[in-house]
């Protein structure tokens, strides 16, 4: 079990964070959560109460307790410290996987003000089990991409309301658990489509350093690995970042990643 309180603490001992990217993040399931911590999600927003939150769960399902406004629900937060201008939430395929393990997958979008103009931070968590439905996920979200430089190319018309079209994104971030690793078609793609590895470029193409595996060898008995990426759009190439993993630190089976933008 994660002991929340505990993973929040260590969040705080990585230095002043402007936005934090979480996944798996449960509420009210007794798979996942503590016995004195059945609500991750309020927990979080009470330990981060200066951040605004995103919350995007991957399903919503009546608790099993008596409480009928209480739900159980499994997702990625978002906590934000610069003023919050969007939020969406992206549903990813989930095609039939016959005999796989499956859960509905989600990426939440939010966007910030930047140096580079309205930044989009993608946080996500892609499928596990099988390897079509990653990819076609990993394709979904690449068609949010052309469709943002589609709408910065040619805009709709602007009135009133909600036809407005504010605060688009001039650039993107895409980090979370991707469930690929650099030798797969997955990664291979996401270069093809002109996504910028952050590590490899801050990093000079040095060989990534694990984000899982390092102690969990029952469940990751290949060891340690990458799994976990933050991608930026080309808009971002040029600006200074580093990116660095916590590889001491045992609080999950993924260790924490921290990107440092000059933005």
């Amino acid at each position: 079990m994660i002991d929340i309180h505990q993973t929040a603490q260590h969040i705080r001992s990585l230095g002043e964070l402007d936005v934090i990217c979480l996944q798996e993040v449960s509420r009210n399931m007794d798979q996942y959560c503590a016995a004195n911590q059945m609500d991750q999600l309020e927990i979080l927003k009470t330990e981060f109460s200066e951040f605004t939150p995103v919350w995007g769960p991957c399903f919503s399902w009546p608790s099993v307790s008596a409480d009928q406004f209480a739900r159980r629900e499994f997702g990625n937060l978002t906590l934000t410290k610069p003023l919050l201008l969007d939020a969406q939430s992206h549903p990813l395929p989930r095609p039939a996987t016959p005999d796989k393990r499956q859960m509905q997958r989600i990426a939440i979008e939010t966007v910030i003000n930047s140096k580079a103009g309205c930044l989009g931070i993608i946080n996500t968590h892609l499928a596990f089990h099988d390897d079509q439905e990653n990819l076609q996920q990993i394709k979904r979200l690449q068609l949010l991409e052309t469709e943002r430089y589609a709408r910065l190319n040619a805009p709709g018309e602007v009135i009133p309301g909600c036809y407005e079209q504010q605060f688009q994104p001039t650039a993107r971030i895409l980090c979370g658990d991707f469930n690929f690793g650099t030798d797969s078609q997955q990664y291979q793609y996401q270069r093809k489509q002109g996504w910028i590895d952050a590590w490899a470029l801050s990093n000079h193409n040095t060989p990534h350093a694990p984000t899982c595996g390092i102690f969990d060898r029952d469940q990751w008995p290949q060891g340690p690995h990458c799994r976990d990426f933050f991608w930026i759009s080309s808009e971002l190439e040029n600006i200074k970042f580093s990116v660095a993993v916590d590889t001491e630190i045992q609080l999950s089976d993924h260790q924490p990643v921290l990107l440092e933008l000059d933005i």
